[in-house]
């Protein structure tokens, strides 16, 4: 049973959608094949890369330029599943789902997002690190410490434009939507939360989880609120882009 929206205003209420968009098992076989585009055929580019001598196990744990043409082809991979894919899922075009031309309000909802998930990024890190001594600094923001010249220029990248475009279109208009159609927009904002923080599990990544599942949480409410991709991934871009200039600036997250 697809439950509505309360916020009928939304161009995301349930409402105002087909049925028969979103059926819970074409949602979920899309999921496991959007996860093998992104995960495994990345692992088996990476494995072929390590085989033929062009990635080693150090690059692995620092930014390099092998790792960098990895993370790139995942995202390709992933939105070559998502593109052809989501329209016929969602039964609405990828413009009705948000993915638009840029609009002034999509700037405004992008901006005034981007300082709402400032204060709740660090807020959420500074609790957890006081109540858990955690340190919630991501993976990534170490390689920008550590990163120089075309490196850091590709990090910035992937960070700034490749990694919102890619996740905007996967977590908001994909998991949240779906979760959309079958609870609240409460539910679906936190559970959409913390898929998009579980994702980035990593390697010395674990404190950052909880700061990212609450910066999923904005990112999914301005998405609804706006019913723009543009805004969510404007907010995504901005965010990340202060959290470059943070870390030349100050050498902190």
């Amino acid at each position: 049973m697809v439950k509505t929206s309360i916020f009928r205003r939304s161009p995301l209420s349930p409402t105002h959608w087909p049925t028969e968009a979103f059926v819970w098992w074409q949602s979920l076989l899309f999921a496991v094949l959007l996860g093998a585009a992104v995960y495994v055929l990345a692992s088996v580019f990476a494995v072929v890369l390590y085989a033929s001598g062009l990635l080693t196990r150090h690059d692995l744990t620092t930014f390099s330029w092998p790792l960098f043409v990895v993370q790139l082809f995942g995202y390709a991979a992933a939105l070559a599943v998502l593109v052809p894919i989501l329209p016929r899922l969602a039964r609405r075009s990828l413009a009705s789902l948000g993915l638009r031309t840029p609009r002034a309000a999509d700037l405004a909802w992008g901006l005034g997002g981007a300082i709402l998930m400032f204060v709740v990024a660090t807020s959420t890190g500074a609790l957890e690190e006081w109540l858990f001594h955690v340190k919630p600094d991501e993976m990534q923001v170490h390689w920008l410490r550590d990163a120089h010249g075309g490196l850091f220029a590709g990090l910035v990248f992937l960070a700034c434009i490749a990694a919102p475009f890619f996740e905007e279109l996967a977590f908001r208009g994909f998991v949240f939507n779906a979760l959309l159609r079958y609870m609240p927009v409460w539910a679906a904002v936190v559970g959409s939360a913390i898929l998009f923080g579980s994702a980035h599990l990593g390697p010395g990544n674990a404190g950052a989880i909880v700061p990212l599942a609450a910066s999923g949480a904005v990112l999914a409410l301005v998405y609804y609120w706006s019913g723009s991709l543009i805004a969510s991934m404007i907010t995504h871009a901005t965010f990340n882009l202060c959290t470059v200039v943070a870390v030349i600036a100050f050498h902190q997250s």
